[in-house]
Parts: structure tokens; sequence; C-alpha cells
């Protein structure tokens, strides 16, 4: 059973990043002008960022983005010197002054004032458009943007009312406890799965029989959306059950992305799968409300994650091989003599290793693998190799090579890279604690779906094919 954060995270894949890939592709996530009118609250969770409340109104995150929010909505961001991958407009730190005409030639036109700072050597541009206020500055010399802030003086209007539409039409496919799912919806997730899967393999998936029992993929992903659909309908019921619901800000943005993926159909499948803007609101407001039910479920849970626990090395590999493959990928013995011959070569190579000054070069001119550098921590080595690779890249310090280590492949040279790569080692300790929350959220779910009959319309859900 997919739960917790694989179950959101998998919602979120079929709906949000197929047919809606902009609202919540990464580069989307670090757009911030997304975020314009929401509040800091929101800021902080959909952009992944952490910010220290330094006076009325005002947020930063030191050295990345400063937020303005004086009314509890934002309306202004800054970009500072370590924003990275954030950007406003597409225009991040280090963009080039030709890059950023191209990006905002549409949307904010020419600029009013020019700003030299001699003393910086920085150079400032403002720009001002419809009650939205933008200072670009660059690197006199380098003419890259160096610090960017965006002011919006009327960022929180209330979303438009919509007028109501109907979100059960068809057959109904799925009872979950007492709500009842129908074929127009069904057919969303289920279309939604189908344009991710043909995008990554083509539309010859849906007949291979990946797992060689004789069921086609197609039939497996229909299970699939049967089950993410039940899921989604359980933690709804329980939600509602707990009086938990979306604030009018969430259900705005259930509207957006609804929106927008209702202007991305075409009229066809429109009229096919009786798809209404109504029932696309109440889609994405299930799946927010199902995160949402994920975060507050499981905030609680342990954060404490030792470095030994998660620390990662990172080590780069030498291999000659003892066997000799066939046409099949099947191990052949290497002869006598040619096994001998492999073994002075790789003696020979050791002697290279410990005197050069780039092992990566060494290792891709000579090694008979396909991969050279590895990332891992305790017990998450290399599968194909035996325990013995594993060993002994723990007991390499940084810069140090190895002596020769044998496995089934045959005779592998390591060179330690890190022995604490520390952005791995921080990235591990964050899958740790959403291992936990799933593992927590997974517990809690299993009450939830005893409480719950689910009937599916088999006669009428085995007729739909991906054609």
């Amino acid at each position: 059973m997919r739960t917790s954060r694989k179950l959101i995270a998998a919602l979120t894949v079929v709906l949000l990043l197929t047919l809606l890939t902009a609202c919540r592709s990464a580069a989307d996530r670090n757009e911030l002008t997304n975020y314009i009118g929401k509040s800091v609250s929101t800021f902080e969770r959909r952009s992944g960022t952490k910010l220290e409340q330094q006076g009325t109104g005002v947020y930063k995150m030191e050295n990345v983005v400063q937020v303005m929010a004086p009314d509890k909505a934002v309306n202004a961001i800054t970009l500072l010197n370590g924003a990275g991958e954030y950007s406003v407009f597409g225009i991040r730190i280090g963009t080039s002054r030709a890059e950023v005409d191209g990006l905002l030639a549409d949307i904010m036109g020419k600029e009013i004032a020019k700003t030299v700072n001699q003393e910086k050597n920085t150079v400032t541009y403002t720009y001002l458009k419809n009650d939205k206020e933008l200072y670009i500055t660059y690197d006199a010399e380098k003419d890259t943007v160096t610090e960017l802030a965006y002011y919006v003086m009327d960022g929180s209007k209330e979303p438009t009312p919509v007028q109501e539409e109907p979100t059960n039409s068809g057959e109904l496919m799925l009872m979950v406890g007492d709500s009842k799912v129908y074929y127009n919806e069904a057919m969303v997730y289920l279309k939604s799965a189908q344009e991710n899967y043909e995008t990554d393999y083509g539309n010859s998936i849906w007949q291979a029989d990946i797992l060689g029992n004789g069921d086609t993929f197609g039939n497996l992903i229909k299970d699939e959306v049967i089950q993410q659909i039940t899921e989604i309908k359980i933690i709804r019921a329980e939600a509602e059950k707990e009086g938990i619901t979306l604030t009018e800000e969430e259900l705005a943005d259930a509207n957006a992305y609804a929106k927008e993926h209702y202007k991305g159909l075409t009229s066809q499948d429109i009229d096919k799968y009786l798809i209404t803007e109504e029932l696309l609101r109440q889609i994405y407001a299930d799946n927010l409300l199902a995160e949402k039910i994920f975060e507050s479920k499981t905030i609680n849970v342990d954060t404490e994650v030792s470095d030994l626990e998660a620390r990662q090395i990172t080590v780069q590999q030498l291999l000659i091989y003892s066997v000799d493959y066939d046409d099949q990928g099947k191990a052949v013995p290497l002869s006598a003599e040619e096994k001998a011959a492999a073994y002075e070569k790789v003696q020979s190579l050791l002697e290279q290793a410990k005197t050069t000054d780039n092992f990566y070069a060494l290792a891709e001119t000579n090694t008979e693998s396909d991969q050279i550098e590895y990332t891992f921590g305790r017990g998450q080595g290399p599968e194909e190799f035996s325990a013995s690779f594993e060993q002994a890249a723990f007991t390499l310090k940084t810069g140090q090579v190895s002596n020769i280590v044998t496995t089934d492949y045959g005779w592998h040279i390591l060179y330690c890279v890190s022995d604490n790569n520390v952005d791995a080692t921080i990235q591990k300790k964050e899958e740790i604690i959403d291992g936990r929350r799933s593992e927590l959220f997974a517990d809690l779910y299993a009450t939830w779906t005893e409480n719950y009959d689910v009937i599916v319309n088999s006669e009428a859900w085995d007729t739909i094919s991906f054609e």
C-alpha cells in the first residue's frame, strides 16, 4: 500500500506534474512570484524556505531571500546573493542582463530608471507597471544579477467567485464508504496517469507484461488508480470527521490549479470524459486536503537523526574484470593466462592510482565498469558488488586510495572523494525523517481503512482501455 508521503507524491505526480506541470514542478516551486498574496507559512511550505521574522511583517532567510507581508499576505520579495535556484519572473542571481531583458519584455517592459553605485560597482534598474515595482541590481563588470527586489501594491485580491457546475457524471465506478466516484472523476486520474507514462515510455507500454505474470502494465496502472482514489477518499472522510478543512487561500490554490488544468484540455476530451472545471476543483481540493492531513498528522515525528546513521560517503572506482561476459550477459571464467594478465594490469593501475592527482581520469581511461562514482551510506553500497566493496570504502579517509578489493566481478581500486559527503548526508537525514513520517502515517491510515467498505464496479472499469 502506498501511503503517507508516497501516496501524496504519487497523486501529485499523476495530477499536478502531468497535466499541470507548471503548478508543482521544481522550477515553479522556486518561482517566488507564485506566492504573492499567499501567507508566509504557505510561502515557506511551498518554496522549502525557513524564514525568521526580522520585524513587523518582515521575514528573512539569511543570504537567500527576504519577504515582506505587512497584512499577513506576501507582497514583496527580495532575492539575495545566495538565492540559488529561487527566481522572480524566471530571473535568478547570476542571470545575464541580456537574458533578463528577454524575460521582462512582456511582463514589465523597459526600465524607467538607472542608478549607478560606484562604491559597490553595481548598476540598478527600476521597472514600474500596474502597481508592480521591480529593482534589479547587476555587477557592473559581469553584467549579471546580484540582487533583485519585487513589490506588489495590490497582491491580495480575493479570488473571483465561480459558478458551480455538476461534478458527478457517467456511470458509478467506485464506492469508498459513503463516497461515490463516477466515471468522469475516475477518468481524470486515469488519463493523467496515461499521459504521464506515455510521455516517458510511449503508448505501447500498456500491453507490456513487465512482471512476467501475464498481466498487462495497463491493468496494473488501473488497479493503482483505484487504490489512489480509495486512499484520497478515506483521507478526506477522516478529515471531515475531525473538522479539518482547507483555508480560503488553499481553496483558491485548488481553483487556480483546476482552471489551468481545464484550459489545457481539448474539447474532445471534455466531451468524451464529461469533465467540468468544478470536478477538477474538487479533485485538486481533495489532494491538497490529503497533503494537509499528512502534514498535520506527522508534524511531531522524531526529527533527530545521528550523523552515524545518515553519513554518506562518495568514492570512485576502477574495475578490472576477473571474468568475461557472453552475449546474454552471463559470466564466463577467464583462462589462467587471461586472469593472470588482468591481475597484473590492476596491480600496475594501483601503483598509478597512488600517485595520480586525477583518479577519475585514470579510472575513466582504464575501468571496465560503466559507473565510476558512487555515493552511499552504511548498508547501502552498490548492490551488484559484495560487502567487501562497501567495507573497504568505509575504511578510507578523504583522498585515500584502497588496496585491491576483490568481488565476484573482479578487482576494484577505490578512491575516497569524501568520507563525509555533507550535502548527501543532509539529504539522507531528510529521507530518514520522511521515512519515519511515512511509517507513522501508514499505521494511522491502516486503522482508518478498517472502517470503510470499498466496492468497485469491475464490469464497467474493466471495459476501459488506454486506446
